[in-house]
This record gives structure tokens, C-alpha cells and sequence, in this order.
């Protein structure tokens, strides 16, 4: 009977336990616990899942451990093994019974989150309402934060997540951009962070100040960098700097413009092009209006071309014939590709490798390019000086100036001279009408009175022609100099 009893008793305790488990969702244990594909952990307010997702070409079955928003996998604003991708289903992400949390899978070396310096035994992870996936010891009375996903940020900024610097364990917060919008590994040309002396936001390029928000002004904006507050949701800034860090952060709130379920939420995502985009107002900061030779908007200016150049993706092509360099450098994204073009002053353009497939690698072209009208050719950033362009469009719109004016004035020369001559004509036709005429009334009169003169009529009326004939030429030879009086 006590055998029994007990099999009752520990089976009952095992399906409570299973039972907490199925209904704490956004929750991963100690021990026997685990998460794979295609299972995932889904924070208790629904915005947030972490799970195993498909990243990178259709060719590709590179398997990432992410967190997305809103059920959307395309883009998850962390990952976990970005520069591990892998490439089958085995990844497993569970937290050992020496309280280590690591990601396995076959084929490679273990993604390590935390390593414990000591035996315990009540280890919990959790996928919080912030979307922070947080690593807890549940023993300690304060449940003490081990580890978080919001001191490893990618390339997307939250509400609550931090950039700047921890001086206590030298933790430097940041974001990375993906290589190109398909690799999200960590060989992104640009980082995204808070610049502790000038107190401002900056973007850089490997390395190099791309573009800055310029200094902070109030808790709404900053020099370059200002958020539209008309979009339901209002933002504000902290900056907090004391002797154990110096951080930037923001938060969202609902205003006026509102709705009921208005979700209070905004991502700020660091792109592969050096621009940052804020997903609620889709407004973008950098990026493609920093074209190198400007220095507005909080652009920084790059170096070895003249001012006026810049590139300028444009269709077209380059004859066959053209000088061009290939490098199939699968860690060079377009804007590596740029700069490299960029600094070598003999390139004129750069396109990516067309047979990468996943947009890396570059083609340095060395040639002139014909530009396409219609669009339809292949595209190519292209360096051009603007100032030139200006030049050559003014130089084109004066000579167009000066045909038509050509144009316009030989035919209005033309169109006088026709009316010219068709009103001589007529005058000339009306002078002769009323010679002869008046000859044909002098001879009958003639007639009447001796009948024998019609010879003498004949001759008469061929002389007063004639006369006609050379009064109305000498008129013409008059008006030749000109159009002269009629």
C-alpha cells in the first residue's frame, strides 16, 4: 500500500510540475528543461518570443537563437549566436545542473551566457514584458540578475536597454550593424553609441565618427536628432552618469494621440546602410544622406575625394573593356565597399558581388559609365561631381536656349519673306490687270473710228505689256535692300 502511495504521491508532484511549466510559458529552468526548435518561450504580455529562426538567403539553413517582436522573424532585434549560425535544427538551449546556460548544437562549440562560480540548484531564465530575456538565481531573496540579453544588445535599441559604459566591470553597451540586410554576423561596418565626453549619440564606421546626433539638449531631443512626438507615442531621454556608470537610454509613453490598446513601444534599429530608424515614426538619422562630402544633418565628412563628389546609385552599365577589380570577401558589406572605392582615387564605382548571394564582396570599377534613361539597366553607386553635373546642366540648357532662338528667328525671316513676296505678286497682278485694261478701252475707241487698226492693236497692247513688265522689275530690284515701302 505505502509503495503505491508514494508512486501516486510522485506522480501527482510531477504532473504539477509539468503543469507549472506549460503555463509559465515565458519561462526556462534549471536542470531537465530545455528549449529547441520549434518550441519558444513567449513573454506574458505576447509582444515578445525567443525561439530558434531562419536567417539569410533562401539558399541558406543558418538557424539563429533570437528574440522578435510582434511575431516577426524576419529581423529579430537579438540573437544569440550571430556569428555561430547554425546549420541544422539541433540547437538546444538549456541551463545545466551546475547553473551553466549555453546553447549546443552539432558540429560546433557551445555558445556560453553565463558560467556559475558555484553550485546552485534554482536557476531560473525568463523572457521578461521589456523583451530583456534575464538569467535569475530564484535562492537569493532579491532574486540577483546573473545575466541579461540587454548587456548584449545586436543592432536594435529598446525602451530600459542602456548605451554607454559599466566603469564597475568595463561592460561597454552598444549596437552592431549586420553585415548586409540578409548576414547578421558580427562584421557590420557600423556600431551605434553614447559618446560620454560630448554627450551625444554617434554613429561610426569601423571605427570613424560617421554621424552624430550632436549634444543633448533637453529630455526630447537632441542638436540632429529629434523624434516626431504626433505618432501616439511620446519619447524621453535620460543620460545618468555617476561613479559606477554612464548610460543613454529612453522611454516611450502614450500621449493624446492615443488609442486604448495603443501599445507603448518603440525599436530604434541600427541598419547595414549607417542609418538609425525608428520603427514607430519610421524616421532615419544617417545612413545614405551622409554621402561623404557633406557635412549637415549631422553627417561627418569622409576623406580623400573633393567636396562636391559623392556617390549616387544610378542604372547603367561599363563597357566590357573597362578596368575592374573583384574581392569576394565574404565579411564586406556595400559600405566597406564604398569606403574602399571611396579612398582609391582612380575607382569611379562600386557594385556588389552579383554571384554572392548573400550581397557581400565587391566589383571596383576603373572606366567610364553610361548612364541609362530608361532605369531598367543594372544599378551601380557611382561617384560623381556634382558640381560638374551643375555645370555640364547649365551649359546644356544654354545651348537649348540658343538653338531655339535660332530656330525661332530664321523662321520668322522665313515667314516675312513669304508674305513679302505673295503681296508684291499681288500688286504686280493688280498694276498689269489695270494696264491692260485701260489699253483695251484706248482701242476700241480706236476702232470705232477707222476699222483697218487691229494690227495696230495688236502691237500696241505688247509694248504697253512689255513697259508693265519692266516698271514692276525695276520696283522689285528697288525693294530687294529690304522690305521698303509697298
Amino acid at each position: 500500500m505505502l509503495p503505491c502511495m508514494a508512486s501516486w504521491i510522485y506522480r501527482f508532484l510531477l504532473f504539477c510540475f509539468c503543469a507549472s511549466h506549460a503555463l509559465a510559458a515565458d519561462t526556462l529552468y534549471q536542470g531537465d528543461d530545455s528549449l529547441s526548435s520549434p518550441n519558444t518561450l513567449v513573454s506574458k504580455n505576447g509582444l515578445f518570443t525567443l525561439g530558434f529562426t531562419g536567417l539569410g538567403s533562401a539558399e541558406s539553413n543558418a538557424s539563429y537563437l533570437g528574440i522578435w517582436y510582434n511575431n516577426d522573424t524576419s529581423h529579430p532585434f537579438w540573437l544569440a549566436n550571430r556569428g555561430k549560425p547554425i546549420a541544422d535544427n539541433s540547437g538546444v538551449l538549456a541551463i545545466d545542473g551546475s547553473g551553466n546556460m549555453k546553447l549546443t548544437y552539432s558540429g560546433g562549440d557551445p555558445v556560453e551566457f553565463y558560467s556559475s562560480q558555484s553550485s546552485t540548484t534554482n536557476i531560473t531564465a525568463i523572457l521578461e514584458d521589456s523583451g530583456n530575456f534575464v538569467l535569475k538565481d530564484e535562492n537569493s531573496g532579491s532574486q540577483q540578475v546573473l545575466w541579461q540579453s540587454f548587456d548584449s544588445p545586436t543592432d536594435t535599441f529598446l525602451p530600459g536597454m542602456k548605451l554607454g559604459i559599466n566603469h564597475r566591470t568595463g561592460q561597454n553597451w552598444s549596437l552592431l550593424s549586420w553585415l548586409s540586410d540578409l548576414v547578421p554576423t558580427p562584421a557590420g561596418a557600423f556600431t551605434f553609441e553614447w559618446d560620454t565626453n560630448g554627450k551625444k549619440l554617434v554613429i561610426k564606421r569601423r571605427g570613424v565618427f560617421y554621424w552624430t546626433s550632436g549634444p543633448l539638449r533637453s529630455n526630447t531631443s537632441f542638436e540632429n536628432f529629434y523624434l516626431n512626438s504626433g505618432k501616439e507615442v511620446d519619447f524621453s531621454f535620460i543620460n545618468d552618469s555617476n561613479a559606477d556608470e554612464d548610460y543613454f537610454m529612453f522611454k516611450v509613453s502614450a500621449n493624446e494621440y492615443a488609442s486604448r490598446d495603443q501599445r507603448n513601444f518603440s525599436m530604434w534599429q541600427l541598419r547595414s546602410d549607417g542609418s538609425i530608424v525608428d520603427l514607430t515614426t519610421s524616421q532615419a538619422f544617417g545612413g545614405p544622406i551622409c554621402k561623404g562630402n557633406n557635412a549637415d544633418a549631422g553627417c561627418e565628412r569622409w576623406t580623400c575625394r573633393s567636396n562636391r563628389n559623392s556617390f549616387e546609385l544610378r542604372s547603367g552599365s561599363f563597357n566590357y573593356t573597362v578596368p575592374r577589380k573583384y574581392d569576394d570577401n565574404s565579411g564586406l558589406g556595400i559600405s566597406d565597399c564604398k569606403d574602399i572605392c571611396w579612398k582609391d582615387c582612380q575607382c569611379v564605382g562600386v557594385t556588389p558581388m552579383a554571384n554572392n548571394v548573400n550581397n557581400t564582396g565587391c566589383v571596383f570599377w576603373y572606366g567610364s559609365f553610361t548612364q541609362s534613361l530608361t532605369g531598367n539597366n543594372f544599378q551601380h553607386y557611382i561617384i560623381v561631381d556634382q558640381g560638374s553635373s551643375v555645370d555640364v546642366g547649365k551649359r546644356k540648357s544654354k545651348w537649348i536656349w540658343i538653338i531655339l532662338a535660332s530656330v525661332g528667328f530664321v523662321s520668322l525671316m522665313g515667314l516675312a519673306g513669304l508674305l513679302w513676296y505673295l503681296r508684291r505678286r499681288r500688286l504686280g497682278e493688280k498694276y498689269l490687270f489695270e494696264l491692260l485694261t485701260m489699253d483695251a478701252t484706248n482701242d476700241m475707241l480706236e476702232l470705232e473710228n477707222d476699222g483697218n487698226k487691229g494690227h495696230n492693236l495688236n502691237v500696241y497692247s505688247a509694248a504697253t505689256i512689255m513697259a508693265a513688265t519692266n516698271s514692276f522689275s525695276a520696283e522689285n530690284k528697288l525693294g530687294q535692300g529690304g522690305f521698303g515701302p509697298v
